[in-house]
C-alpha cells in the first residue's frame, strides 16, 4: 500500500515537472514572437521614412570616366548612361588637405567633345599635386541623383617635373650631326644651336636626329626634352632647364 502511495506521488511530480517545462518553453516561444514583431514594425518605420513620398528612384548611373591626368589639372571624359530624363553631372574631389570641391557639367552640345566621344570638362587644380580621386554621379531632370561612379588620375606639379631628365646628346657624322639618347615616355627635344656667326637657330621639334648647318666649333647645342608619361594623358611636360652641350 506504502509503494502504490509513493509511486503516485512520484508520478504526480513528474506531471509537475512537465508542465513547468511546457510553461516555460511557451514563455520563451512569446517573448520571440513579440521581438519579431517590434523588429519587423521598426524595419517598417525605417523604410517608410525613406519611401514616405513614394518608391526610391535612381537617375541611370554614369557608366564611366576617362580621366586625363595634366600638368595642375585634370581632363575627364564622362560616358553616361541613357536616360532621356538626365539633366546634369556633379564630379567631386578630395584636395590634398581633405577638404572637397565640385563642379557641375550639363549635359549640353557645347559640352561634348567630338575627338573624345564623350562629355567633357577640365578642372585646374594649381595646388594640387599627385593623386586625385573623382567622384561623379548623374541628376536627371527630376531632381533624382545615380549611384556613384569614382576614378583617380594625376595632378604633374613642379616637384615631378624636376625629376625629368632631358635626353643625353651625341655628335656623329665628323660632329656635323647631333642625336638624342631618348627614355620611355619622350616625344622629342627642342633644340637650337649656335652656328659660325655667333647665332642660335630657330629652335625645332627634333625626334631622334638633326644635321647641323654651320655649327660653332666649341659654340652650344641647347635642348629641353618634352615627354608624354602616359599615352591618355592630356598634356605634355617639358623639362625645367635648359641642357648645353659643347658642340666638339
Amino acid at each position: 500500500m506504502i509503494d502504490s502511495i509513493a509511486q503516485e506521488n512520484e508520478i504526480d511530480m513528474m506531471a509537475k515537472n512537465k508542465f513547468k517545462r511546457m510553461k516555460h518553453i511557451l514563455y520563451l516561444i512569446a517573448i520571440v514572437f513579440t521581438l519579431s514583431i517590434a523588429g519587423c514594425d521598426n524595419a517598417d518605420d525605417l523604410l517608410n521614412q525613406y519611401i514616405k513620398d513614394g518608391p526610391i528612384v535612381y537617375a541611370g548611373k554614369i557608366t564611366d570616366l576617362n580621366i586625363k591626368s595634366g600638368h595642375k589639372r585634370l581632363g575627364i571624359g564622362i560616358y553616361p548612361a541613357e536616360d532621356v530624363n538626365r539633366a546634369y553631372c556633379m564630379l567631386r574631389w578630395n584636395t590634398g588637405s581633405g577638404a572637397k570641391d565640385s563642379l557641375k557639367v550639363d549635359y549640353i552640345p557645347a559640352n561634348y567633345n567630338a575627338v573624345y566621344q564623350s562629355y567633357f570638362t577640365t578642372i585646374e587644380m594649381p595646388s594640387i599635386e599627385g593623386n586625385v580621386l573623382i567622384e561623379a554621379w548623374n541628376v536627371d531632370t527630376f531632381g533624382n541623383k545615380s549611384l556613384l561612379t569614382n576614378k583617380g588620375g594625376f595632378v604633374y606639379g613642379e616637384k615631378y617635373i624636376k625629376t625629368l631628365m632631358p635626353s643625353i646628346v651625341k655628335f656623329t657624322a665628323g660632329n656635323k650631326t647631333v642625336e638624342f639618347d631618348n627614355k620611355i615616355g619622350v616625344i622629342d627635344n627642342l633644340v637650337s644651336y649656335q652656328q659660325t656667326n655667333g647665332e642660335f637657330t630657330a629652335e625645332e621639334k627634333v625626334v631622334k636626329s638633326l644635321p647641323l648647318v654651320n655649327p660653332q666649333k666649341g659654340g652650344k647645342v641647347r635642348s629641353k626634352t618634352r615627354y608624354l608619361i602616359n599615352t591618355n594623358d592630356l598634356d605634355t611636360l617639358v623639362t625645367g632647364n635648359y641642357l648645353e652641350t659643347w658642340i666638339p
